[in-house]
């Protein structure tokens, strides 16, 4: 208390500013999010997997099978992303229903 009280006196109001300390420096370059971002714009395909959008986790180990990091979570990687405007879609399957018709459903689609 008496710490701040000289504080005061020595520098006047913005003595009682907190100061942060910015918290921790980011863990990748702006050239490696740079790189991360890029491939996630661009089509599976073209950069040679057999799938046709990203999803976070293939995203992930794209990334790290490319070297452009060695290792990183999904979370880091969907917030570099947000960070860029980019938003990810989850993946949805159509290998489950509850729909009762649905294996019929499925083998006629094929037939039109």
């Amino acid at each position: 208390m008496r710490h701040t009280i000289h504080r005061f006196n020595q520098e006047g109001l913005p003595s009682l500013k907190p100061k942060y300390g910015g918290g921790r420096l980011p863990t990748f370059t702006p050239e490696e999010r740079s790189e991360m971002v890029k491939l996630a714009q661009i089509p599976p395909q073209t950069a040679g997997y057999p799938f046709t959008n990203w999803s976070l986790s293939k995203l992930k180990q794209a990334v790290e099978e490319r070297k452009i990091v060695s290792s990183i979570s999904i979370e880091t990687l969907r917030i570099i992303l947000s960070e860029a405007r980019i938003t990810h879609q989850n993946t949805k399957t159509w290998k489950e229903s509850n729909d009762p018709a649905f294996e019929f459903k499925k083998n006629e689609s094929w037939m039109i």
